[in-house]
């Protein structure tokens, strides 16, 4: 619901309990795509290979891409199991990589080499994939996200509130960088507005470098949009256009934010908010309309039951 309220029409999801997490947003209409959160955690490997199969053949709104949550939560025993997934499958990979100065720090220390140099050197990246965050890229990492054509998923809102630190987006965006825009997880974020992380993106560059017109509102709202579709492998979802899917947004342009209509990019980049999605469409139907939900619950409801389990988990009475 909140990121139908954004005007966000699809999710790129990393976590557990995949085959209820695909049913719910078949139930409520809403596309996604699962990545597999693997790990040294990770017991069963034919389970996580079944879950590849069934779930990208169960319904046209769901995929699942390979995944692994980071270097330093998943080693390299680990990771060769899934190296034969990726090979089998010609299949990209994706993971959180170089989000903290300490992560990068703590893998040269084990292996001598950076997260992604290690990813590189281990052949995760034959078939492609990308990275979460990517704050701490070293220019051998950036030959290889470009050699690889790999995606970097930039998630600013997260990076400030845990103190990891500002990726250099314009200088990925001067190497011609596959890039796009991502909220993380509530836990890491708490708002699943890409108004707010489209806004950071751009100015956080600005003050970084001391340069008012840096990163362009034209590359962002590309990278929130185009960009996200195709690192998610949605090449049909990109942009509106006859016989692409019917994902798209109406953006209200007659509030005040959104007045004069100078660049209309530059309004929805750095004026636009939550307040300005209309209506929110995912395969030609309606998801969201003038602040009602037509998701197969009741709002109330759906408040309720997550108010009773946090406060069932928070041992608090319900």
């Amino acid at each position: 619901m909140e990121y139908l309220t954004s005007g966000i029409t699809a999710s790129f999801d990393m976590y557990f309990f995949r085959r209820a997490y695909a049913q719910s947003n078949i139930d409520c209409g809403f596309r996604t795509v699962i990545c597999t959160a693997f790990s040294d955690s990770t017991e069963d490997m034919s389970e996580v290979e079944r879950e590849y199969t069934d779930l990208n053949a169960i319904h046209p709104l769901i995929s699942l891409k390979y995944g692994f949550h980071a270097e330093y939560t998943t080693g390299v025993p680990k990771l060769l199991e899934l190296r034969e997934l990726l090979q089998k499958y010609h299949a990209p990979v994706f993971a959180h990589n170089s989000e903290t100065h300490s992560e990068v720090q703590g893998c040269i220390e084990r292996y001598g080499k950076t997260p992604t140099e290690l990813f590189e050197d281990l052949g995760l990246f034959e078939y492609g994939g990308g990275g979460y965050h990517c704050v701490y890229m070293s220019d051998r990492d950036l030959e290889i996200v470009k050699n690889r054509r790999l995606w970097i998923v930039t998630n600013p809102a997260s990076n400030l509130k845990l103190a990891s630190g500002i990726a250099p987006i314009s200088k990925y965006i001067d190497l011609g960088l596959n890039l796009a825009i991502g909220t993380d997880g509530p836990a890491s974020n708490n708002a699943l507005d890409m108004f707010r992380e489209m806004y950071l993106t751009t100015v956080l560059q600005k003050v970084t470098l001391s340069d008012a017109a840096a990163c362009d509102a034209d590359n962002v709202l590309s990278m929130a949009t185009v960009g996200g579709a195709h690192a998610m492998g949605l090449d049909n979802c990109d942009v509106i256009a006859p016989g692409k899917e019917a994902d798209l947004i109406v953006i209200d342009l007659s509030r005040p934010n959104m007045r004069p209509l100078n660049n209309i990019t530059k309004n929805i980049v750095y004026s636009g908010s939550k307040e300005n999605v209309r209506l929110t469409m995912v395969a030609g139907k309606v998801l969201y309309e003038n602040g009602e939900f037509f998701i197969g619950e009741e709002p109330e409801r759906v408040y309720q039951d997550a108010e009773a389990i946090i406060r069932e988990i928070a041992g608090l009475q319900v």
